[in-house]
């Protein structure tokens, strides 16, 4: 009897292997092996149906599981235990046409867990499914809807996204709040003190007879007269308690935010470690939104508390944590596998970066069940003997100090947190009310008002689960998006910044279309979860969406953009409008008559740099015909040098070497060690290649010998 078991990485199949008897064979999936076509929309307008197509990265291994499967005696769908892991294992199903398939879920990787799981196997939920087919059609609704419409009113390429497109929202409203910010100057007056050998401070707190509607004290020379007080006298003390609970474990934004703070580890990197690290056995299921451990992980993490020295610290009961209203709560908050497994003794089985985030979690594990700690809070009321306008002045003393660790004992602070100086935290000397004190000095402060801050992508993090905009698993792809792929936003110094580009996308969708709107986009996300609760249905959410959407795009068409890039720059060779197209932080300009044209230039700070084309010839004479009789071979420039290219591109990809300025041939492909027929085109042969350049130089791959008529690709 043969049992196979499928999961989605090829890391996380070799880690269930070894607790799985001789009978099981388990294998990996790579991820999604269907989604939606890359050229078109890919959904019926009309029923919105989804047409899925199997990635050319998937087929060689469908191939496989296909084969492995029909020999199976059993076939148990092990993906994530997310929507996005049903819908894989739905995806596996119709692919390996799989009549009667177990599904089963786990949030950690141990023989007791997957015992479990095996015998709580149960269908596919195809309301977990709807919902993420929703977020699918409902992105690629929106993309591939308003991205053209975007990119020929500004003729370059664009990219709107449902979620994306307010993550940059907050942005930009952020950045121009910065740039419109009009600074307040104003003082601030501290007395300072010598008692019982502490040295100590109070701040000037301005009468409000004096103060008005203002919110600073702007008049320096007031405060002048203030600094001058020699004498007060103590009118007030309070003494009070401050309790400070250890963070909560967890969920996927705070280890994000964590991440970020702490390691300056981006969100995506931060998500591909923890995967990582779950695939290896290391820690639980890493996309949660419940704050909480179970009852027997948090036991556990009790026990060893009491046994390795931190008996006292040991809080007297479970803590728990109240999730957020829209939380799912599938599984329990993010945590170690093994609580003996400190992070120095399992180091050195662990790369850098899984080892540092690994020390993140550890930590936040353990802390979570430790006591408050306490703090203690003095207050201290002051004020002047001498009268101005009439008036005494107060001043407030504040000092804080840490008298019970509890969690701190563990941990330095929370994680999520960017540290911050504070003067509160001083220590001040036993006085009594009423007695006089004598100033030693006095110290005014010229200050300005500041705009929020910018975000940082941990911040960015917080506000968009805050707005219940996204869900954890989006957080990495969005911040991705809008810095990385698109360029709408730049990091410098950890700071986001808007763009000029991202705040004219942003103002060209302001108020034209409702998925920029946060309630709106928060409205969608509960529906999703209607869905997945099957409360809803997946064709009411959809159809009503793409209504609101449609009537906006009518919007769109009667934007005037004002400095329309392609009215300032021509083709030098057509005259037609160039446009400016960026890939990730790279860009430059091409002409909107590609590929019958295939002038190009590179970005000088947004403006072509004239009388340079990155490619050497854009003749489009019939010199050199193509062998596709479609084009003619024109003279190009890539990354490696100087090569010919058909004008037809990218219909035909043909290339040829460049051979002293005219095209010359190309290198017999060896096929003597073919390894078969392509898959693919049917006509050429499976050879042995080494991939030229890249962060893969050097690495095997198997490709067919018609390339580049043919891309079949798998590594060898």
């Amino acid at each position: 009897m043969t049992n196979l078991m499928i999961v989605e990485s090829p890391k996380k199949a070799r880690t269930i292997q070894k607790y799985m008897g001789n009978d099981w064979l388990v294998k990996a999936s790579y991820g999604h092996i269907r989604d939606l076509p890359v050229k078109n929309m890919g959904v019926d307008l009309g029923s919105f149906k989804p047409d899925y197509v199997v990635t050319s990265k998937a087929k060689k291994n469908l191939s496989t599981l296909k084969s492995l499967a029909k020999n199976a005696d059993q076939v148990f769908l092990a993906t994530d235990p997310d929507r996005e892991g049903e819908a894989i294992a739905w995806h596996l199903q119709q692919t390996l046409y799989l009549k009667n398939p177990k599904r089963i879920t786990f949030t950690e990787i141990s023989k007791k867990a997957l015992q479990q799981a095996l015998s709580q196997s149960r269908q596919i939920d195809y309301h977990l499914v709807q919902a993420q087919e929703g977020r699918r059609v409902l992105d690629r609704l929106v993309g591939y809807t308003v991205s053209p419409a975007l990119s020929n009113t500004m003729q370059q390429n664009l990219s709107a996204g449902r979620v994306q497109s307010v993550a940059l929202r907050l942005v930009v409203e952020r950045e121009l709040e910065i740039k419109n910010f009009k600074a307040t100057l104003y003082v601030e007056v501290y007395l300072l003190f010598e008692t019982s050998g502490l040295h100590w401070k109070a701040k000037w707190m301005p009468p409000a007879q004096l103060m008005g509607n203002q919110k600073y004290w702007t008049d320096r020379a007031f405060a002048e007269q203030v600094s001058s007080i020699n004498e007060v006298d103590v009118i007030a003390i309070e003494q009070k308690q401050r309790n400070r609970r250890p963070p909560a474990p967890f969920i996927t934004s705070t280890l994000q935010q964590a991440a970020s703070v702490s390691l300056k580890m981006s969100p995506k990197r931060c998500m591909e470690i923890a995967q990582d690290l779950f695939d290896e056995g290391w820690i639980s299921y890493h996309r949660t939104d419940n704050p909480n451990l179970s009852q027997d992980s948090a036991i556990e993490v009790m026990d060893w508390l009491r046994n390795n020295g931190y008996a006292e610290h040991v809080s007297d009961k479970v803590n728990t944590w109240k999730a957020k209203a829209s939380a799912q709560q599938g599984h329990e908050a993010i945590r170690v596998k093994e609580i003996h497994q400190l992070p120095d003794i399992v180091k050195s089985r662990m790369s850098d970066e899984q080892y540092r985030l690994y020390s993140l979690i550890w930590k936040r594990t353990v802390a979570c069940q430790m006591k408050d700690a306490s703090f203690h809070i003095t207050l201290i009321k002051l004020r002047s003997c001498e009268q101005f306008e009439g008036l005494n002045m107060d001043f407030m003393a504040r000092g804080e100090t840490l008298v019970y660790p509890g969690w701190l004992k563990l941990m330095d602070g929370d994680q999520t947190e960017e540290k911050k100086k504070d003067e509160s935290n001083q220590r001040l000397p036993a006085l009594t009310e009423g007695q006089r004190l004598v100033t030693l000095d006095s110290d005014i402060i010229d200050k300005k008002t500041k705009p929020s801050p910018r975000f940082t992508e941990a911040s960015l993090i917080k506000k968009l689960e805050d707005e219940g905009i996204g869900r954890p698993s989006t957080y990495a792809a969005i911040m991705n998006n809008i810095i990385q792929i698109r360029g709408y936003v730049e990091i410098k110094q950890r700071k986001l910044f808007a763009t000029d580009l991202g705040i004219q996308v942003c103002q060209l969708m302001l108020g034209k279309f409702r998925f920029m709107e946060l309630d709106y986009t928060r409205t969608l996300e509960e529906q999703l979860d209607h869905i997945a609760q099957g409360q809803m249905q997946y064709q009411q959410v959809v159809s009503q969406a793409y209504s609101t959407l449609k009537q906006e795009m009518m919007a769109l068409d009667q934007v005037q953009v004002e400095g329309q890039q392609q009215a300032q720059h021509s083709c030098p060779e057509c005259q037609k409008p160039l446009r400016l197209i960026r890939k990730g932080k790279k860009s430059f300009w091409g002409c909107t008559a590609y590929p019958d044209c295939g002038f190009t230039a590179p970005d000088v700070d947004g403006k072509p740099q004239p009388g340079i084309s990155s490619k050497k010839n854009s003749d489009t004479g019939d010199q050199y015909p193509c062998s596709c009789g479609k084009g003619n071979l024109v003279q190009r420039e890539g990354k490696r040098g100087v090569f010919w290219g058909c004008t037809a591109y990218p219909a035909c990809r043909n290339t040829l070497p460049d051979n002293n300025g005219k095209p010359g041939e190309r290198a017999a492909v060896d096929i003597s060690n073919s390894k078969g027929e392509c898959p693919d085109c049917g006509t050429g042969q499976l050879v042995s290649r080494t991939v030229k350049a890249g962060k893969n130089k050097g690495k095997s791959f198997i490709g067919c010998s018609s390339f580049p008529n043919c891309r079949h690709f798998a590594w060898d």
